[in-house]
């Protein structure tokens, strides 16, 4: 029998330890996407669930009387509620902790306390109670956060029931309720439109309209293109005709000089505002598919920044001017350039808007040749971004503007920045960023070396 080399326990371990942070972080990303989800309703939910966790003591301690009631439980479940309606308030070096403060009050107030009225009273208005709080909870979380909630909430109610002086299990009707509840999440489980499908739903309708998009205003566009070549090229002529004329006393229209001068601005106005539209659907058809298995080739980082900055669809000429590319710097890479040229896109857009909606900023772009790995860095001084967005400006989807930062609006498709990291990791390299808000925002592009392949 072969044995095994000495490292492979090592190797094994490590394996398993990533496979952990891996799931960890997946689930945390779970985690923010069903608080953004859920966070236009939290204030709501959390000045009714107060409100009525208070309330309904008298309720069934003297209206309906139960078999037990805990004042000071109650009040204390209640107040959990509170931050949650006080939302609007949280200062920004808070928010970063929402989705755990949110699935903290969850379990707390509906399978922890509920739960623990329910094997105290087991009576019909209880059991009524905890069947509806599961499929709030249902509606609220995923399954899988579903389950951890129910299952950490239920388990603590469990424990305290126990160690609960006169406690007395109600057996028989508990019994007959399991049935019920096991019917209830399973229906609901079966019911729920889980985030994978919506998701891939998404994407799909995107790509559909993306190929609508192309289809309907590629041939227009380059009609339109013609045009204003055509147009470009005939216009010296029929201005010198037009010359002509005047010199020789036929009876012409007068054009002015400005006239002449604004028509020769339109020109380049139609023509790059065609130009910005095709790059605008080619950034749409490429952030919108899968990158696949797409070949990559040795390329310079430097032809690649060049070009981009050069096709780039600038609004204006003072964009153009608030964009400085480092004069030394230059390595070789493995990539595509199509690829390449559209991360930097995505990049300078991102930095050209926000630094446009907060009136400031000048924004730099550097190619940093290392020993390890070589980079290249887009770097604004413009707004920033709050803690609470950076871990999730990569996700699918997801979009912020820093023009509202109470509330964090949502602005745009929010797949530009998942198309980045996707393009990067195909290349074998990485893309993070770092900022600090009202001070700067810096995207970095890591790119193996190109001779050993490396791949990350």
């Amino acid at each position: 029998m072969t044995a095994l080399p000495p490292d492979r326990p090592a190797g094994f371990l490590r394996m398993q330890w990533w496979l952990l942070v891996r799931a960890m972080a997946r689930f945390e990303t779970t985690m923010f996407l069903r608080t953004r989800y859920s966070q236009p309703k939290m204030v709501a939910i959390g000045v009714v669930g107060s409100f009525c966790l208070a309330v309904y003591y008298p309720v069934w301690a003297y209206l309906f009387p139960q078999p037990y009631e805990n004042l000071p439980m109650r009040l204390v479940c209640s107040a959990t509620f509170i931050p949650l309606a006080l939302l609007p308030w949280w200062p920004r070096r808070l928010r970063t902790h929402l989705p755990t403060y949110w699935y903290f009050a969850m379990t707390v107030a509906m399978p922890f306390f509920v739960g623990y009225m329910t094997l105290r009273n087991a009576t019909p208005a209880w059991l009524m109670t905890h069947l509806a709080c599961v499929m709030l909870l249902m509606m609220l979380f995923d399954i899988v956060s579903f389950l951890l909630v129910f299952s950490i909430g239920s388990l603590l109610a469990g424990v305290v029931f126990v160690l609960s002086p006169e406690a007395h299990l109600h057996t028989q009707t508990m019994l007959e309720y399991i049935p019920l509840l096991l019917f209830g999440m399973v229906g609901g489980a079966t019911c729920t439109v889980s985030a994978t499908m919506a998701e891939q739903s998404r994407i799909e309708a995107l790509t559909a309209a993306s190929n609508n998009i192309a289809h309907e205003l590629r041939t227009p566009l380059g009609s339109l293109r013609i045009a204003a070549r055509a147009v470009a090229r005939f216009m010296p002529d029929l201005i010198r005709s037009h010359r002509l004329a005047e010199g020789h006393g036929l009876p012409v229209p007068e054009l002015r000089a400005q006239n002449l001068h604004a028509l020769e601005r339109s020109i380049g106005v139609m023509e790059r505002e065609v130009t910005y539209a095709n790059t605008i659907i080619d950034m749409l058809l490429l952030s919108a598919r899968p990158i696949g298995e797409v070949p990559l080739i040795p390329l310079t980082a430097r032809e690649c920044v060049e070009q981009a900055l050069r096709r780039f669809p600038y609004g204006s000429r003072a964009e153009r001017e608030r964009i400085t590319l480092s004069p030394t710097g230059d390595f070789p890479l493995l990539g595509e350039e199509s690829l390449v040229v559209h991360v930097l896109f995505n990049l300078l857009r991102n930095a050209l808007f926000h630094t446009d909606r907060a009136g400031k900023g000048d924004i730099g772009v550097f190619i940093e040749p290392g020993e390890r790995a070589s980079r290249i860095r887009v770097y604004d001084t413009g707004p920033g971004i709050p803690p609470d967005v950076v871990p999730r400006i990569f996700n699918r989807f997801y979009s912020y503007s820093s023009d509202s930062p109470g509330t964090g609006a949502i602005t745009g498709l929010g797949i530009g920045l998942a198309f980045c990291r996707a393009a990067m990791e195909h290349m074998g390299g990485g893309i993070v960023c770092r900022t600090n808000l009202g001070e700067f925002t810096e995207f970095t592009l890591t790119f193996p070396h190109a001779e050993t392949g490396d791949r990350q």
